[in-house]
């Protein structure tokens, strides 16, 4: 008898491919909470600037199943295992209650992978997300093992926004195609960016941020850093605005000299809301300067969150795969060393703040307490602010 019905609503609405009509999505969950969908993860790849870039995917999926066991790996060599961390199925039925679904595209930080926040992306995608991750090949840990495959980093943030584009191209397609897993399950009018350090520099390229190049090349002269090659001979777009995108999520973001030259604020023509996010204990993008000072120069709607005692890499799966790698801490001491806060405890607020923020501007839910710049902030959480 169902299926009678079903078919009698696709011949009516043209159904052609055989998907069936989306239930009610299931009400909003705390964003301190895991959401209301199990979660599936699948693979894409797409072409940008002549890479082939792989794409993890993380959907709304039906509920049970053994769970995922990511691999970090060189070419075909294997690094590395690790569980999922909400048990995630690899190719799980699609959940389709309220589909479609916002989508949200996260970009990895310098020598990162796709699968270096799976605590965040798994976390947005049982909260009614499709939230895709590409490896922004030539800027990965592939090339930090083998460095004759990098490319500089200047060269690397002039291709990141359209890796993240491209990337959000590959996920429309997938759901405009019959057959596909995807199929139906994305909403174009709703996508977010997010990511972490480099990633983040790159979500507020995305989000309208302007860079002067000269501004980036004199600041590495005068103090260093860990991507400063390159800038003496790049050509950089001013603007790499995409505006498909509706919100921007920044972890941690550095570069933000890049988007000052004197009097000039290369934040000024952000065009959507943003939240960046930092710790209190980040050594390799202090709070004050890469995140406070970029938030006092955005337009509004913009918020900020600062996290006690977090440091760089507590704003990623880094301190895990650090263990899982057999790597020395030395490398990641900026957040995974003994005076910084767990790396558990912060995902959870992290995780929180970063769910208010696109059930809110891409849901269209109320904003959360979280979201109340008036309320105390939880314990672990220095400071909240909005404007």
């Amino acid at each position: 008898m169902r299926r009678l019905v079903v078919v009698s609503l696709c011949l009516a609405l043209g159904c052609s491919d055989g998907v069936e009509p989306s239930a009610q999505a299931p009400a909003p969950r705390d964003p301190a909470e895991l959401g209301p969908y199990g979660i599936g993860v699948t693979s894409l790849e797409v072409e940008s600037s002549g890479r082939t870039l792989p794409i993890e995917v993380w959907y709304p999926a039906a509920q049970g199943g053994a769970p995922e066991q990511y691999v970090v790996k060189i070419g075909v060599l294997e690094l590395a295992r690790f569980d999922s961390p909400h048990a995630a199925r690899r190719d799980a039925p699609l959940d389709r209650r309220g589909a479609p679904f916002p989508v949200v595209v996260f970009s990895h930080g310098n020598g990162g992978i796709r699968i270096q926040s799976v605590y965040l992306t798994e976390w947005l995608a049982s909260h009614g997300f499709v939230v895709a991750a590409p490896d922004h090949v030539g800027n990965t840990l592939a090339e930090q093992v083998n460095q004759a495959n990098a490319i500089p980093a200047a060269e690397a943030a002039v291709l990141r926004p359209g890796d993240v584009s491209r990337t959000l191209d590959a996920v429309l397609a997938a759901a405009d195609t019959p057959g596909a897993r995807l199929r139906r399950a994305v909403d174009p009018e709703r996508v977010g960016v997010a990511g972490h350090s480099f990633g983040g520099f790159t979500a507020l390229r995305v989000a309208g941020a302007s860079v002067d190049a000269q501004a980036m090349l004199a600041e590495c002269n005068a103090s260093g850093g860990l991507v400063c090659d390159g800038w003496q001979d790049v050509s950089m777009p001013a603007s790499a605005l995409d505006t498909r995108f509706r919100a921007a999520l920044a972890h941690a973001p550095g570069g933000a000299q890049a988007m000052y030259a004197g009097n000039r604020n290369g934040f000024a023509d952000v065009s959507m809301p943003v939240m960046i996010q930092g710790g209190e204990s980040d050594q390799l993008t202090p709070f004050a300067k890469e995140q406070k000072a970029p938030y006092g120069s955005l337009p509004s709607p913009a918020a900020l969150v600062e996290i006690a005692r977090a440091g760089h890499f507590t704003f990623s799966d880094m301190c895990l795969l650090v263990e899982k790698l057999g790597l020395t801490l030395d490398a990641f001491d900026d957040g995974c060393g003994p005076d910084n806060v767990p790396w558990a405890d912060a995902h959870a607020l992290i995780d929180a703040y970063s769910t208010a923020f696109f059930q809110h501007t891409l849901l269209g839910a109320d904003p959360s307490d979280r979201l109340d710049p008036a309320a105390a902030p939880p314990a672990g959480v220095l400071g909240f602010d909005s404007k």
